[in-house]
């Protein structure tokens, strides 16, 4: 299919490949994998891939010394013309034991040590940035930095292979120890050629925030890699020689992670099925209606069968007791990235039964919502946006566009894998734009995105563009020019997704912790929780983010007092918790509540053409709802009281769900991740 993916020229193929002796004394081993006894050196080059594009590459060499192993790798890659430059280097004591690890971030003019982590027996000297702490080391415990470089996973499994393949092992740098669960996953095999590869598969889980694979060949040697990024974008890792078997090991990658998520699912069982009343709560059916006190929903085959005041209870119903509480349809994300299986019983959990998907690698995001669907994983209701950009070295995801044709084949290929939109990136031209929203709107479907660089706001509109990602307004809502943009934008009924929290958690200055304006850090699990306390912007102040904030939240007034459609979506941001700052933040911006919860269900529904099946509590439409300890007309913030999740009539505890994905609930222990 002439779809213009990324040319594979960023390196030279086999003359980076470095040659690797090994032994032949094979010891088995329990965990499914083997033992060697390996020679002096191994070295290996990796491709990167970035939501399946090529980026860049990993040399890494691994020598014995006098004292043990070293370990040095060189990580470098560019994405959309920024350059990722990161250098590693592990010594290892013969059992694999860490003694220093030592990551560094480069540039064409310096090198800045970003962790340095000395051991000596068992204590750990871990210094990151401009801190240091000691930390006191269990039995079992390992030093790796979170997301580069790529071969320190192989050092890791070598160090959990030698100690026993133990169900845990701790980690710093952490809070002060992270805990990284290892089971050996699986066997998959590839074929080169008329040669079959025989990889075993491992999953790794804790380094990030959620579940990373790696697979190692016969002789040890780490064969490919991958990871959601701890709540980010998917990124790989594979061997120079195994490349011709990306696509196979990434739909292996794809199976693996939902039979995860299958497992994860089966905790967490439903409490109600089948018709359902919920008796006394107060009322917010989504329609722009005044709130109803006192009032019943009943949930009967997976729909609503009435709501309201005066509703009458089938014989045989399950009743649930919700006086003093309040529901309000299931919420949405119009922008998320589902790059990780986790993201599915958080969203659940935070109450949103609906998704939009903006940009995901193809066979991953296709099996997740077959396996949603199906119910054989827990989940929100997912909806597909294609992504498509222009192609060379800058550009961003797997399909790319250069000519109109390519542009038409790739909104052929998504129609036939069900996607309901196509989504827009930056290098596109202007014709392969037309093309591109002329057949997707012949097709059916509706187009969104980021205004291509080579149109303005107004001309990407004029050229089909239905939805505009982010918040592409700029200037004083006051003046005639963008009184003048939004006015057109109001004419073409497009709809805006302003991401504002995401706005708000990269832009935020440091200086004010994360837990001012998301109280939910106690909530993550710790290693996420570590991600996310991090982000910000150093060289900004507090007032200077506040003010940026602001105006952000004065362009959001002024579209949604104009009567342009604003959605609730939240880009990567916190899993789950995002979606109620986002909603808080169109309250901030001067929406009553009232139209702050409609962003997230009834617009958001009508903006996909759903409205007459979700979006609102009304009879006939699907039983979506959330069950909230406090009424968010009278505080927005209790948008984040969620106590039941329904999704098509199925009821289930948000703590349940919580727990399931490793998160904190409101209230109650704190949870464990089962494993197999």
């Amino acid at each position: 299919m002439p779809i213009v993916a990324r040319s594979n020229a960023l390196l030279a193929a086999a003359a980076l490949l470095l040659p690797c002796a090994s032994a032949s004394a094979r010891q088995p081993h329990a965990d499914g994998g083997a033992l060697r006894v390996r020679a002096a050196a191994e070295s290996d080059t990796l491709r990167l891939y970035y939501l399946g594009y090529a980026i860049g590459r990993e040399r890494y060499a691994l020598e014995r010394t006098a004292e043990g192993y070293a370990l040095t790798s060189d990580f470098d890659y560019v994405d959309r013309g920024r350059r990722t430059h990161v250098q590693g280097t592990m010594r290892l004591a013969p059992d694999w034991a860490m003694r220093q690890l030592e990551v560094a971030r480069l540039t064409d003019t310096s090198r800045t040590v970003d962790t340095r982590i000395d051991v000596d027996g068992r204590r750990a000297t871990v210094r990151r940035r401009d801190s240091t702490t000691t930390v006191e080391l269990p039995a079992v415990a390992f030093a790796i930095s979170p997301y580069a470089p790529v071969a320190q996973h192989l050092a890791l499994l070598r160090y959990w292979k030698a100690h026993g393949s133990p169900a845990a092992v701790a980690v710093v740098p952490g809070g002060p120890t992270n805990r990284v669960g290892i089971w050996h996953s699986g066997r998959d095999t590839v074929r080169l050629g008329t040669r079959a590869v025989v990889l075993d598969r491992y999953a790794i889980d804790g380094v990030v925030w959620g579940i990373e694979y790696a697979w190692l060949d016969a002789d040890g040697r780490l064969a490919a890699f991958t990871t959601a990024g701890g709540g980010g974008l998917s990124m790989e890792a594979i061997r120079l020689s195994l490349e011709p078997a990306y696509p196979a090991l990434m739909q292996r990658a794809a199976v693996a992670a939902i039979a995860d998520l299958e497992r994860i699912s089966r905790a967490v069982k439903p409490v109600a099925t089948g018709t359902v009343a919920f008796v006394g709560a107060t009322l917010i059916d989504g329609t722009g209606a005044p709130s109803v006190p006192n009032a019943t929903v009943v949930i009967e085959n997976g729909r609503i069968a009435a709501a309201g005041a005066t509703v009458s209870i089938p014989a045989g119903a399950r009743r649930i007791d919700v006086r003093g509480k309040t529901i309000v349809p299931g919420l949405w994300d119009m922008h998320t990235h589902l790059n990780q299986i986790e993201w599915a019983p958080v969203y659940l959990a935070a109450g949103v039964t609906t998704v939009r998907d903006m940009g995901n690698e193809i066979p991953f995001i296709t099996a997740l919502r077959r396996a949603v669907h199906s119910g054989r994983a827990v989940g929100p209701r997912m909806l597909l946006a294609g992504l498509v950009d222009g192609g060379g070295p800058n550009a961003f995801g797997a399909v790319n566009a250069t000519t109109p044709e390519e542009g038409r084949r790739a909104v052929q290929r998504y129609h036939e894998l069900g996607f309901e939109q196509m989504k827009l990136y930056s290098l596109l031209k202007p014709d392969v734009v037309g093309a591109i929203t002329r057949e997707a709107h012949r097709l059916g479907m509706t187009v969104t995105g980021h205004v291509p660089t080579s149109l303005s706001l107004l001309a990407a509109v004029d050229s089909g563009m239905d939805h505009i990602a982010h918040q592409p307004v700029r200037g004083d809502p006051a003046s005639d020019s963008v009184r003048q943009v939004i006015a057109a934008l109001k004419a073409h009924g497009t709809v805006i997704d302003p991401t504002a929290s995401w706005g708000e958690l990269l832009g935020h200055s440091t200086s004010v912790p994360v837990s001012a304006f998301q109280p939910v850090i106690e909530r993550l699990p710790p290693v996420l929780a570590q991600r996310i306390v991090a982000m910000g912007t150093p060289t900004v102040d507090a007032a200077t983010a506040a003010a940026r904030l602001d105006r952000t939240l004065a362009i959001i007034r002024a579209l949604h007092e104009a009567g342009v459609p604003i959605v609730a979506g939240t880009d990567e941001g916190i899993p789950g918790f995002s979606v109620y700052r986002e909603i808080e933040l169109y309250a901030k911006a001067g929406m009553s509540p009232m139209d702050a919860i409609r962003a997230a269900t009834a617009v958001a529904a009508k903006a996909m053409r759903l409205d007459g099946e979700l979006g609102t509590l009304e009879p006939g439409k699907r039983g979506d709802l959330v069950v909230l300890d406090g009424n968010p007309l009278n505080d927005i913030a209790n948008i984040r009281t969620v106590r039941l999740v329904v999704k098509g009539g199925r009821v289930y505890e948000s703590a349940a769900l919580w727990r399931a994905a490793g998160f904190v609930p409101a209230a109650g222990p704190t949870p464990s991740r089962r494993q197999p």
